[in-house]
């Protein structure tokens, strides 16, 4: 670790470091904190020269009620191959539509690395981690 902010680290953050950072021949390490959209961000957009390193990401649909769509969450590594997804959602019927719909609670993930996500529903994201720069 080439930085100070890694000091004080948890046991889980370090091996997650020590394993993100052994996949890839990176030169730069830029620590990121956003909140915001999803739609638009950089996390959604696939590029060979990033990968992040997520200490912890909040995910939630920004509104109450119940969605069509079931909430989802995948995750890419540095191939753009899928590597891992979650799904929380609570189905509820609507008796006004005669539907199946969903309820998304917040989706909170720790210490976990990618390339980039896509997500279904979720519209407002916090993520506090690092980006790697590729060489």
């Amino acid at each position: 670790m080439r930085t100070s902010d890694w000091l004080n680290a948890t046991p889980e953050q370090k091996n997650l470091w020590r394993i993100a950072s052994a996949l890839i021949a990176w030169n730069t390490i830029t620590p990121i904190y956003y909140e915001g959209a999803v739609a638009g961000s950089e996390f959604v957009t696939y590029a060979a020269t990033k990968l992040y390193i997520c200490l912890d990401l909040v995910l939630n649909v920004n509104f109450s009620g119940a969605t069509v769509n079931a909430a989802s969450l995948a995750t890419y590594d540095i191939a753009n191959a899928q590597k891992s997804s979650s799904y929380l959602n609570f189905p509820v019927w609507d008796t006004t539509a005669a539907a199946l719909k969903y309820n998304a609670p917040e989706l909170l993930c720790q210490n976990i690395w990618f390339s980039r996500i896509t997500v279904v529903t979720y519209i407002f994201m916090k993520f506090n981690g690092y980006r790697l720069t590729i060489i």
